[in-house]
């Protein structure tokens, strides 16, 4: 078969083959390339309208044609392929950097909270008691040990005789797993966790996963509510001062582990004062006419456990001293001890 050239070498002569040559260099670059083949000039066109006329010189064009469409789109797809690699991985890091950012805020803290900063604020501007917080353990409010104890309680005649009889062996509320009240409850030894908004606060306890909720809205007591363990809580504002008033308890609770006692006449008046970010004033006031001669305060400054988590509690789970007796169970007091 006679060769292209040769047959453009007859026709054309020197400055035809220059020119076809030119032409078959850009073809076979557009062919190597990656892209869409440009549209044809009018050379172009009449050197492969040449080429065509020849019938085995056109099936070795489409060959040709063929193989390199199915190369660029084995290129295409490969690199949409890379493209879509990238993009995953790339957001993939992303995350991950989120991830690590957000765990170092929750816990372990790599940027700790800067405990004497301001104190958050609720909506409504006012100090917010949220978080959990350590507060100071009181087995006994009398222990001279303890900064803020109260040194001698002002007992009325019922009152001492409460005091004087009391004895946990013979049978104590806390250790049959029936609710702690508040007094018990704040003075434990347990984290409580405390949420706050502009109209409620409530308190999240670890100690038996008891809550107490704070009504703040500025509704009065339901004087139709029964008595109960932990009473009925409603607090208001004065300044910027919290300040928390239970009453209505049921008078089995005590004032602390050692067994200090409540009637069912006493009130609990409780404040908090977020002084910064890490740290409160709290006062805790007991007003009980039945049981002591004159209210009587503890003041102490808790402290915020930013790293702390509240856990699940559960009195009655391995409890063998309950199961097994050696604890006697509580029975309500009855006569002249019973509440009224």
């Amino acid at each position: 078969m006679v060769s292209i050239r040769f047959i453009v070498l007859i026709f054309g002569g020197q400055k035809q083959i220059a020119l076809q040559n030119a032409a078959l260099r850009q073809q076979l670059s557009v062919f190597k390339r990656d892209v869409k083949r440009p549209k044809l000039n009018d050379r172009d066109r009449l050197f492969w309208t040449t080429r065509l006329l020849k019938g085995g010189s056109k099936s070795k064009i489409h060959k040709i044609q063929g193989r390199n469409l199915i190369k660029q789109r084995r290129i295409q797809v490969k690199g949409r392929l890379n493209s879509v690699v990238v993009a995953v991985a790339v957001i993939g890091i992303l995350c991950l950097i989120q991830m690590l950012v957000s765990a170092q805020g929750r816990g372990g803290r790599a940027n700790p909270p800067n405990m004497t900063g301001p104190a958050p604020l609720l909506p409504n501007g006012k100090p917010s008691m949220s978080g959990v917080w350590g507060q100071i353990r009181r087995a006994d409010v009398t222990d001279s040990k303890i900064p803020g104890y109260v040194k001698e309680l002002p007992f009325t005649d019922w009152g001492k005789k409460q005091w004087d009889n009391y004895d946990a062996a013979k049978g104590d509320y806390a250790g049959t797993c029936l609710p702690f009240g508040i007094s018990r409850t704040i003075y434990g030894p347990h984290p409580i966790q405390i949420i706050q908004d502009n109209d409620n606060l409530v308190f999240l306890a670890e100690q038996n996963t008891w809550f107490h909720i704070v009504s703040t809205d500025g509704r009065q007591f339901d004087k139709d509510l029964p008595s109960s363990w932990f009473g009925e809580s409603i607090g208001h504002w004065e300044g910027d001062k919290m300040v928390i008033e239970t009453k209505n308890m049921n008078g089995y609770v005590k004032v602390d582990t050692i067994g200090h006692p409540f009637s069912n006449q006493a009130r609990i008046i409780q404040t908090f004062r977020r002084v910064d970010y890490g740290h409160a004033e709290h006062t805790y006031t007991v007003d009980d006419p039945k049981t002591y001669t004159r209210p009587w305060t503890i003041t102490e400054t808790w402290t915020l456990k930013p790293d702390v988590k509240i856990m699940e509690y559960s009195c009655e789970e391995g409890n063998h001293d309950l199961f097994n007796g050696h604890i006697k169970a509580w029975r309500p007091p009855e006569d002249e001890d019973a509440p009224r």
